[in-house]
């Protein structure tokens, strides 16, 4: 099973995207997000492990159809500090995308 950074197209000018496609396609896409608001963006690595971990403490499993956006977004929040919301989309090649994007203060 290979995983790996996304080939996601970032257009010019949109700064603070991470991505990561899970060995199903689906691509768990982070904008704009920053750990407990120090301006530090969170890396893929740190993506990739994040969901790993979801997967396996949620009993969430690899079948990303299945997994709870809310649950999703709180656990997010618990790990980086950082209110978040959560909502699938569908990518320009048909995949899966949960899109993670920073809520407003």
């Amino acid at each position: 099973m290979v995983m790996g950074p996304s080939t996601t197209y970032v257009p010019p000018g949109v700064a603070g995207m991470v991505s990561w496609r899970m060995p199903d396609g689906t691509e768990i896409v982070g904008v704009g997000v920053e750990v407990e608001g120090v301006g530090v963006e969170v890396e893929t690595e740190r993506l990739r492990e994040f969901v790993v971990r979801f997967m396996s403490a949620a009993g969430a499993g690899w079948n990303a159809s299945q997994w709870s956006d809310t649950l999703f977004g709180s656990a997010f929040e618990e790990r980086f500090g950082v209110k978040v919301q959560v909502h699938r989309e569908a990518g320009p090649d048909g995949q899966r995308v949960f899109a993670i994007r920073t809520l407003s203060s």
